[in-house]
């Protein structure tokens, strides 16, 4: 499911405004899955109502959840917005990031992974909300707990002490399981790794040990293969990533670089597009949208990207 995501900082507190279960599913996007778990061709209608959950009460307005990460205490306070009732707290280092369900929360050698318990399913010409008891899911592993990137029904974690890369079925998450399908390494460094097409587009260690970010994309499939983007190869200082229905990007030091299945079968092809000559400074983060990609630029202003035809509008400031 796609993150929004506003965070403000006062002193030790960090509170993120997670949008919890607001944004669309991108189960829905770029699969059969229609975000219940159930194959979107299979017949299921005699099995149960259309839009069923196992263990999930349906609603009939989005479910709002307001996740607050606490430095000083080392706790995560889940917040329910319609009602106003604190509905979870839990041990938590660092909160790292969402995908609009799930939270992140860093340690020193683990990622935590906890269910909102809140969510919504985009079935195309209407929505499904979902509001079920939160909980933690489990830990993945890590020397150096680096960026977690959740995309495509799939969900990657990268260490950067390593560079080893595990991705994780969303749909197992639903179970409370965490075992991993696709590990590979892509070398110690800053890095990200994104699911994508069946694959997984990942960041590669830079040959100079003293580059602080990483240049240049690789494809990995399943079974940790690697092989070549097409088009642009190169993306300088790559820091920041999101995915949108058909493309994922990357923020480079000159633009943003989009990566899409369009070209030859099986192959991802990348291109840079190149920020707008307003733009104050380069972007460090990216913000999906279903379609559209906001862009923070370094020193002010924001931009908002069309990946599909490459245009970009800046918004005055």
């Amino acid at each position: 499911m796609r993150r929004t995501a506003i965070t403000a900082r006062s002193g030790a507190v960090t509170a993120a405004a997670l949008a919890l279960g607001l944004a669309t599913g991108l189960a829905a996007c770029g699969s059969g899955d229609d975000g219940t778990g159930q194959d979107a061709g299979q017949d299921t209608a005699e099995a149960s109502p259309h839009g069923y959950v196992e263990g999930a009460e349906e609603a009939t307005e989005p479910q709002l959840r307001l996740a607050v990460s606490d430095a000083d205490s080392g706790t995560l306070t889940l917040v329910d917005l319609l009602t106003g009732d604190t509905v979870q707290t839990e041990d938590a280092a660092e909160l790292h990031g969402s995908d609009n369900r799930y939270l992140f929360t860093t340690g020193e050698d683990t990622t935590t992974v906890t269910d909102s318990g809140v969510w919504t399913v985009d079935h195309g010409d209407h929505f499904h909300y979902y509001r079920s008891e939160p909980g933690t899911v489990g830990e993945v592993p890590a020397e150096e707990p680096g960026h977690v990137m959740s995309a495509d029904t799939r969900v990657a974690f990268f260490d950067d002490a390593t560079g080893d890369v595990r991705v994780y079925p969303r749909a197992d998450m639903d179970d409370d399981v965490l075992e991993p399908v696709t590990e590979f390494s892509a070398g110690a460094h800053h890095g990200v790794a994104v699911p994508f097409a069946d694959q997984v587009v990942s960041t590669i260690a830079p040959e100079k040990d003293s580059a602080e970010f990483p240049d240049t994309l690789a494809v990995f499939d399943e079974t940790g293969e690697k092989s070549d983007l097409a088009g642009d190869a190169t993306c300088t200082d790559i820091h920041g990533a999101a995915t949108v229905r058909d493309a994922v990007l990357f923020a480079c030091a000159d633009g943003v670089l989009t990566v899409t299945e369009k070209g030859a079968p099986d192959t991802l092809t990348s291109t840079l597009i190149p920020y707008p000559r307003d733009a104050d400074g380069r972007a460090w983060s990216l913000a999906a949208g279903r379609d559209l990609v906001g862009v923070p630029f370094e020193d002010s202003g924001l931009g908002l990207l069309d990946p599909e035809t490459g245009t970009w509008t800046v918004a005055p400031h």
